[in-house]
């Protein structure tokens, strides 16, 4: 599998080009986050080094290694000899990856899922990487939004009902974190897509029509990151590992009809998306039709008054042309036959703007 350099552990939506570029500096400070599976619940532990860790892993509970930033060669060939890891499997936890993906080893289950991050003025994807041995998780994120903060107090509110718990279902409810975090997308997304159809309903422009490519080209985006996510999740479904017990096949089940649910949530939306462009092009064809036809309004009012003034201004002898007042009286027809013709519109309804 083709690793990515750090900076393409997450990636932003550029606004101008329409494209994920690379977001990260090429170092980050390390950040190392130690979590036990204790009779009492999730434990967290400060890591000091892997002798300490040792001390840890040999009490027999499950440990959860998260692990952000940037880490040095050194760092890597220690948690190599701790966790027992070949240099091809801690090259797949240290690097981001192009898509999501499994591979089963002997020693372990190796995934890789993509997280979004959405706000207002932010659109970004992050790799996660997993690593799930026995007795022993391993998370790898490349910036420092603390993906599995939620998740985290969430399990630590469970208290003693995760003592029965193995590392397993540990993974399954952080995949299941990272599946909801696709559900806050598509709250901020659907909210953005129904103002940005008011707001074209209301004026059509160019400004609306970039704003629709921008969501269009987002939405697919996020489509094309959630398609790996559900195969990702059927997979480990379906794993025959002995690493997954019964009740972690279910968790990662249920994971898979969350995934499948949001992927055809994401399919609607960019539905919804080219249904809007239609919306568009319509209120152009409206308000073109308007233009027309109040350019057309104008010039119906104007022709009587051109044909009044065409025939008096004909270099012949007019009778009228001698008659006292007769320019006045020609003002005069002209306003009436013109005002008589715009009352005659209104009646009729074909204007609505008196």
């Amino acid at each position: 599998m083709d690793h990515l350099t750090f900076n393409h552990g997450r990636m932003v939506f550029s606004y101008e080009t329409l494209e994920m570029t690379p977001s990260l500096p090429d170092e980050i400070e390390l950040r190392i986050q130690i979590h036990q599976l204790a009779e009492s619940g999730l434990i967290p532990r400060t890591f000091i080094d892997f002798d300490e860790l040792q001390k840890l892993a040999e009490e027999g509970a499950p440990l959860w290694i998260h692990l952000s930033g940037s880490l040095s060669d050194d760092f890597w060939k220690s948690l190599k000899k701790f966790s027992d890891l070949s240099d091809q499997q801690i090259k797949d936890v240290r690097h981001p990856h192009k898509r999501g993906f499994v591979d089963e080893h002997r020693e372990g289950i190796f995934w890789t899922l993509t997280r979004p991050f959405v706000g207002e003025n932010l659109d970004a994807l992050e790799t996660i990487n997993f690593f799930l041995c026995e007795r022993l998780l391993i998370t790898r994120q490349f910036s420092h939004d603390d993906a599995f903060k939620l998740a985290v107090h969430k399990l630590m509110s469970k208290g003693e009902e995760l003592a029965a718990w193995s590392v397993d279902r540990l993974a399954a409810s952080l995949v299941e974190d990272v599946v909801h975090s696709y559900l806050d997308v598509l709250a901020v997304g659907g909210s953005k897509l129904e103002s940005l159809q008011n707001r074209i309903m209301k004026h059509p422009g160019k400004e609306e029509l970039y704003l629709i490519n921008r969501a269009q080209q987002t939405i697919w985006i996020f489509l094309k990151s959630v398609w790996p996510l559900e195969s990702v999740i059927e997979l480990l479904s379906r794993s025959r590992s002995q690493l997954v017990t019964p009740d972690g096949r279910n968790d990662f089940l249920h994971c898979q009809m969350l995934s499948s649910s949001i992927l055809r949530t994401f399919e609607t939306y960019r539905e919804m998306s080219y249904d809007i462009m239609d919306v568009y092009v319509s209120g152009i064809g409206l308000r073109t039709n308007e233009t027309t036809k109040v350019l057309t309004i104008i010039a119906t009012l104007f022709l009587p008054p051109t044909l009044i003034a065409g025939i008096y201004g004909m270099n012949f002898q007019i009778p009228e042309v001698s008659v006292s007042f007769g320019y006045y009286i020609c003002l005069f027809a002209m306003f009436l036959v013109s005002g008589g013709l715009l009352v005659w519109l209104k009646a009729k309804g074909y204007i609505e703007f008196l």
